[in-house]
Formats: structure tokens, sequence, C-alpha cells
């Protein structure tokens, strides 16, 4: 403003705001009777109970399903007994306002390395890394060579990951698991803690969403993300939804 002699003038600013259109796109699979699941989980089933077709009052159904069955994220109790559940985990770890897509084409059994990491500059700004392998393209129409010899993120990376970027709260993956499971059973699914484990390392733990969809992500700039956990009492993991914004 300019005061001049008594008077009060509004000098208006010239304000360059740029408008960003978004949209929001779902990474996570749908959910249906016999839907593909990890080689030896319980098959998910979808039973009618009220159909109005039969004269009921309404429709309804009941739905079983493994808790890492499809797309849903861990929580620390998954492999911690002393873990919080997933109803503990606080829900801003599930919002995100930085997520990074990673770009790691990988064959089967490769790792997801440091050095695929350290090639993205926005990296230490990430609040959610998201691992597009391409092994997604598989899992409608090769399901048994998604489910078996899937890439994985590298020991090394997942304990890079923890320790060296403090602002990311979670790590998401499209294969059935974060971690290959051959040498899981040899380090004792060391990739697994090296996110969930809060008594090895001092920096706060990290959320797990596996089997995630990341085609509507592919070419497209991230603007934000997140998800909603069922807030199942003192249990291990959520079947989820993952809605990410991204530029139209």
């Amino acid at each position: 403003m300019n005061v001049n002699q008594g008077e009060l003038v509004l000098c208006p600013k010239k304000l360059q705001e740029s408008v960003i259109i978004s949209k929001y796109v779902e990474i996570g699979y749908p959910i249906y009777a016999g839907m593909p699941v990890f080689p030896g989980l319980p098959e998910v089933k979808l039973d009618p109970r009220e159909r109005l077709s039969k004269g009921d009052e309404w429709n309804g159904s009941v739905l079983t399903i493994y808790l890492h069955a499809g797309t849903h994220v861990d929580a620390p109790w998954h492999h911690l007994n002393n873990g919080k559940g997933i109803d503990a985990v606080p829900i801003e770890d599930f919002i995100y306002r930085s997520p990074l897509l990673i770009d790691c084409p990988l064959g089967a059994d490769g790792f997801i390395t440091t050095a695929m990491l350290e090639a993205y500059e926005e990296l230490h700004e990430a609040d959610i890394l998201i691992f597009n392998t391409g092994y997604w393209k598989y899992r409608d129409t090769d399901f048994e060579r998604y489910a078996n010899h899937f890439p994985a993120v590298s020991p090394e990376a997942a304990e890079y990951i923890r320790t060296k970027l403090p602002n990311c709260k979670a790590v998401a993956i499209d294969t059935l698991s974060i971690e290959n499971m051959a040498e899981a059973k040899k380090t004792g699914f060391f990739v697994h803690h090296a996110f969930l484990d809060h008594e090895k390392y001092k920096e706060p733990t990290m959320l797990i969403y596996e089997d995630i969809n990341p085609a509507p992500l592919i070419d497209k700039k991230l603007i934000s993300a997140f998800a909603a956990p069922l807030r199942i009492k003192d249990h291990d993991a959520s079947i989820i939804n993952i809605i990410v914004e991204v530029e139209a």
C-alpha cells in the first residue's frame, strides 16, 4: 500500500499462479472370487448371503480373504510380535505429499539396487517410493511367471531406504512381495525387517505395499497419494487401495 497525504491507496500485486489440472487414479487391484494370490495362500471367496432375486430384502455377500491377498499393506506386526498392528499405525503414514515412481525394469529374480534409487534427483524428498519393475504386465497374462522368481528390493537398497531417506514413509512394489522369497528364507526376511523392525533401526518404521499396479502412473507427474487401511485390531496387514493424484 502507498500512503500519501492521508490517502490510503491499495496497490494490487501481480500474482503469477500456475494452475495444475490433476486427476486421481487407483493403483490397487479389484477384489473378486478366485482372484490370483501368492501360491499356497487361501483362495478369495465371495459368497452370496442375501439376494433380491431370491426374494431377500437386499443383496448381501460374505468376503473371505487372506490379509496379504491382492493389493495390501504390511504392518510391523507382520514380522514382529511386538510390532504395531495395522490399527495402531498413525493415519498420517498413509498420506503422501511427494510420491515418486521408480522405473526399474527387471527380469526374473532381479534386484532393485541403491544405484537405481540414486538415479532420481527427487529421491530424498520422496515420502513414498513406488517401484515399477514391469512385472505387473504378467499378472493377468501369465500368473505363473508373475508369482515365481519376481524382482524384489535388494537387502542393501532396503537398508539404504530405511537409514538414508528420512522423508520416506512407505514403499510399494508391482510384485507379490517386496522381498526375494528364496533369499528371505536364508536371511530371516531381512528386507521386511529393514522396513518394519522398530528395534533394529533408530529410524521410524515404513509401510510396505505389495501387488500394486503402477500402469496408471507411467509417464505421469505424480502430485500426491493416499490410502486408508481397514483398522483390523492387533493384526498384520490390510487389504487396501492406493489413490494417486497425477497431472492430467
